[in-house]
């Protein structure tokens, strides 16, 4: 008899136990595709591609009554989705100190996502050298990243 409580004792402490939770859903699993607001200012617009892995987008200038064009100097998204966030790079051209002209990668990471609303933390800064390279600091290590916090806010026009 001894040994068949301890054996319902043990079942009570396994059905007590708590089952593993399910597995969380990926990061930002909304399909971002469509045009998004800048909601400091609705003039910057954001038009994003989801490929679900990748997702690509351009930066558009936003007339006030609603229409959209590319600026003179073309800034580009790619972002990837991972189980941990969607981060990636703005790519866009910018000037050496002489002058020469040279593509510039910006650093772009979502820090929390809505489905109609993400927020990112945006690099605004990128000091290169006239080889186009990234200026580094004396010590060869990486200047620390300057950065700025973006809402955006999907558009009633998607």
């Amino acid at each position: 008899m001894h040994h068949l409580h301890r054996v319902l004792a043990a079942g009570i402490l396994l059905s007590a136990c708590k089952r593993s939770p399910p597995p969380a859903s990926p990061f930002c699993d909304h399909d971002l595709s469509g045009v998004w607001l800048n909601s400091s200012d609705t003039h910057f617009a954001y038009r994003l591609r989801d490929h679900g892995g990748i997702v690509r987008g351009e930066f558009l200038e936003r007339d006030d009554d609603g229409g959209l064009r590319s600026p003179d100097d073309r800034m580009l998204f790619e972002l990837h989705r991972t189980d941990g966030g969607i981060s990636g790079v703005m790519r866009t051209q910018g000037p050496s100190p002489s002058g020469r002209i040279c593509p510039v990668e910006y650093g772009f990471d979502v820090t929390v996502c809505n489905e109609g609303s993400l927020q990112a933390q945006v690099e605004i800064v990128a000091a290169i050298t006239d080889e186009c390279k990234r200026v580094k600091l004396p010590d060869g290590g990486d200047v620390p990243p300057e950065l700025r916090e973006f809402r955006i806010e999907r558009s009633d026009a998607n």
